[in-house]
This record gives structure tokens, sequence and C-alpha cells, in this order.
């Protein structure tokens, strides 16, 4: 059971939503985590180790934060780390990551920031054991995100803002982010699809072009549309967490990029990993340092694979050179710096999308024509077919879609197209059934 799921939408979610609301003051904190672990074990199959691991995190949580807590030493912050770092790089490696718990990558790194910020003083935990409770396993967050600060967490889990208001914002966010999700990207991914049935080394130098756009367009809509219906679960509950997309195909840079793209994962590793390493204040070799480890640990984050060591490299080499010559440039043009981002972006996903080292050179030697451009019916059939969701994907990645939106929010004709877009993705979880979202694996 995902987000994107008849079962979720039609019989989880009213159910879960009216218990809670509809809860005693006092007894809601209970229900928030029950619930959650009920949507888990749905979304896991009912994995026993899945559902172990997240209970363990958060028992081993609640206990290392207690001891944190009383004693702030450093060496005790450090193994309070290392064991839930050392189960997530375990299950990654192990069997090649097969075993490995659903959304354990993203609240392991929650767990992480909530107990630094306990040894920090800035979170309690006696008193609030509840409250971390729901943190930790909060369900619009929990699978894919989005990685929340925990101190503004707590200010808002001491007094959710729960309003008819917020509820139909979070409504509306939750419709738009299922349409992002069903009727885009599941559509944006044909071209791709048709790319790896047939093989890299069979398709023409212009259809590995489109297929890659392809597949950037459905990871930004499948990820961006996630993130929107989990910010809009968020509201329904009353609480507001962080938006994880901030156009970043608009970015003038690939830093910028990084910025705004899984803005959530880039801020979690400057505050508890790039800024406790010295971040750029001492040197710029220290500076290159500090940006290979991010970026290296970012890489093994989404995986083992040679093919995201080569993405992760190849980001590091793009934004430490932009930080030591190439910005000034960058920032006396308007146009050009936008299409240098967005040809590297599509390079660097080229190797993110094959996954392993040798699917990425094969890859790298289409896009180029590296052996000849081959035959390009290939592009002439599959471009007539999926050339308008394509020219679609990229209409809504530019920032006109959401300034639109903006201007009509709080129409009555605005709720009128949100009762089409969900209905219309209804009809298509019915007879195309569930496409799972891509980050759930990571």
């Amino acid at each position: 059971m995902q987000f994107n799921s008849l079962d979720f939408i039609f019989y989880f979610l009213p159910v879960f939503l009216a218990v809670y609301r509809l809860a005693p003051k006092g007894v809601r904190s209970y229900i928030l985590p029950a619930g959650s672990f009920i949507f888990y074990g749905f979304a896991t199959g009912w994995s026993a180790v899945a559902l172990i691991s997240l209970a363990a995190c958060l028992v081993w949580t609640l206990l290392a934060g207690l001891a944190l807590e009383k004693y702030k030493n450093p060496w005790l912050l450090a193994l309070a780390v290392a064991v839930p770092a050392g189960a997530l790089i375990f299950f990654k490696l192990y069997r090649g990551g097969e075993l490995l718990p659903p959304g354990m990558s993203f609240y392991v790194f929650g767990v992480i920031a909530i107990l630094v910020e306990i040894k920090r003083g800035r979170l309690p935990v006696r008193g609030y054991v509840r409250g971390l409770t729901a943190q930790i396993t909060m369900f619009p967050k929990l699978i894919s995100g989005p990685i929340a600060d925990p101190v503004e967490l707590k200010r808002q889990t001491e007094r959710p803002h729960k309003t008819l208001y917020t509820f139909h914002l979070g409504l509306q966010q939750f419709i738009i982010g299922l349409g992002l999700k069903v009727l885009l990207a599941d559509r944006l991914g044909g071209v791709w699809s048709r790319a790896n049935m047939a093989g890299f080394e069979s398709i023409s130098t212009p259809f590995a072009w489109l297929a890659l756009l392809s597949f950037s367009l459905k990871l930004y809509f499948d990820f961006y549309g996630y993130s929107m219906m989990a910010v809009g679960l968020g509201h329904m509950l009353g609480y507001h967490l962080p938006m994880n997309f901030l156009e970043p195909y608009s970015s003038r840079s690939v830093s910028e990029f990084y910025r705004r793209w899984h803005a959530t994962l880039g801020r979690w590793f400057r505050e508890y990993i790039y800024i406790p390493l010295g971040g750029n204040r001492k040197g710029k070799l220290r500076t290159a340092v500090n940006l290979a480890v991010v970026w290296l640990l970012t890489g093994l984050w989404h995986g083992v694979g040679g093919g995201y060591l080569i993405w992760a490299g190849a980001l590091f080499i793009l934004i430490l050179n932009e930080r030591l010559w190439l910005r000034k440039y960058l920032e006396k043009t308007r146009v050009l710096p936008h299409i240098y981002t967005v040809f590297f972006i599509l390079l660097t996903w080229a190797a993110f999308a094959a996954g392993t080292g040798e699917g990425a050179i094969a890859l790298f030697a289409r896009l180029f024509g590296v052996g000849g451009i081959l035959n390009v019916s290939d592009f002439l059939t599959w471009g007539a077919k999926y050339g308008w969701i394509l020219l679609a994907g990229v209409f809504f990645a530019t920032p006109v879609p959401k300034r639109v939106w903006e201007r009509i929010q709080g129409r009555w004709y605005a709720d009128a197209l949100l009762f089409v877009v969900f209905w219309a993705a209804a009809y298509f979880m019915a007879t195309a059934g569930q496409d799972p979202f891509m980050y759930f694996n990571f």
C-alpha cells in the first residue's frame, strides 16, 4: 500500500483521519504512531524484517536519547549514531540490498538528526517520548521523506495546527501530487522503458537522448509528486512538512539545482556532515575534501552500484568547479547558465539511471554516437508516440504551472479542476494498476 493506491486513498486514509481528528487530545498522540505502524505494515507486505527494524530503531533512539540527554558525551553520540547507521549499511550491502526495509534510509537519517539535536540540548527526551515516537514513525514522511527538522517538528507536535483551512490546503496538495505521479510520471517513463528493453547498445543516439529526457522527467515528477502528497498529508494532520522540490529545473548552476532538488536531503548533509567537517571555512583544499565526503556519502546513500558513484563523482567535480572559478562566469549571462545546468544534469542522470558502471558506459557511448548513430527509426517511432507527454513534462517542469496555480488556488474552479484530476488519477490506478514510487527502494 502506497499513497498512489486505491486501498490507501479510499480505505486507510479516511478511516485514519476520522479516528485521528475525532479522538480526544490525550489519545491523539498514540493514534499517529499506531496508525503509522499499520500503514508501514501494509506498505511492506507485513515484512517482519521491516517492522522489527523500525521498532528497534525507535527503541534505540529513545534509550540512546535518554543517555545523551544526561551525559552529552561526544563518544556516546558516536555510538548512538553508529548503531542505526551501521544497520543501514548492513542492509544496503547484504545481498545487494534485497532485504533493505523500505524507507530505512529516510527514517535512519531522521533518527541521526534527532540524536544530534538531543546532544546539542535542543531536543528533550524526558516528557517528550510520545512526541519523538510520533516524529520517527509519522507515516506521511516515513518511507520517502521529506526529512524534517526535528526541532521544528517538536514545536508542531506539541501544538498541531488543525484547521479547516489547513485540511483543505493539504487535500489540494495531495491531489496535485497524485496527479503529478499518476498522470505525468507514470506516463513519462514509456520511452525509457523501451530503451531498457532494447538495450543501450541497440538504440540510436537521438533515441538515447529522448530516453534520458524521459527518465529525468519521470524521476522528477515521481518524487515531486510523492513529496507533494506527503506535505499534503502532513497538513491534513496539522503539521507543516518542508517542501522537497523548489523548481530545480529553473536553476542557473548545478550547485543551485541540488539546493532545490531533494532539498531536505541536501539540508541534512549540510547540517550534519558538511558543516561539522568544517564546511568552507578552512580553505579551498579542506572545502574540496568536505564536498568529496558529502557526495561520496550521497552516492552510497542511493546505492552501492557503480552508476551511483559515477553520478556522485561527476556532481562533485561540477560543483567544485563552480565554486572555484565557473560561478563568476555563469552569473554574467541569463540564458547560458540554464542550458549549461540542464545539459550536465541530464548527463549525470545517465549514470544514475543506468545504476551500474557498465550500464553507464554503454549509455554514454550511445548518447555521443560512439560506434555510429545507428538507425533512427526508434526515435521516429517512439518520439511520435510519446512526444506529447514529454512536451507536457517539460512544460510542467517550468515555473509557469505553479505561478498559474498560485493565482487561481482560492477560486472555486481550482477545486473543480482538482476534482477532475483526482478521478482521472483514480481511473488510471484502477485500470493500469499501481506503479511504485521510484524512491521507495532507497
